[in-house]
């Protein structure tokens, strides 16, 4: 035996064509049980809506969605311009290393230099505080 809903007022409601169809379609495309509860469902949107207490049933999947979609563009970009940059320097070492002759130890120096350096910047670079006598 089928479980019995709660009991509901019924009164009616007069609305254009346009918008029963509309809410049919919605039904429909919703995959609804009818087109009372896609109304009810509307108007338990709009009336939280307009009271604003909680707007976790609107705005958080909506700007989940958007936040999601703006962090993932952007690691893309970022990774597709590192992977540039690194081709771009890997290119340069290269011509450096060849055009001075540089041995596999000076480059291996050179290397744990620019290493430690790194490590020294914790994430920010500021050429004032390169000591360029130690690079010459």
């Amino acid at each position: 035996m089928a479980k019995q809903k709660e009991p509901m007022p019924s009164n009616g409601v007069r609305m254009p064509a346009e918008m029963w169809a509309k809410c049919d379609e919605m039904t429909r495309k919703l995959g609804l049980e009818s087109r009372n509860e896609y109304i009810r469902n509307a108007i338990e949107f709009y009336t939280e809506w307009n009271e604003r207490t909680s707007t976790q049933k609107f705005l958080t999947p909506v700007l989940e969605s958007v936040i999601g979609a703006k962090v993932r563009d952007s690691e893309n970009r970022i990774a597709r311009v590192l992977y540039k940059m690194a081709v771009q320097q890997n290119a340069m070492t290269h011509v450096l290393a060849t055009a001075y002759n540089w041995t596999e130890k000076e480059l291996s120096d050179l290397y744990d230099t620019a290493e430690d350096d790194a490590k020294g910047w914790n994430g920010t670079l500021d050429l004032r505080s390169f000591d360029y006598e130690e690079v010459e």
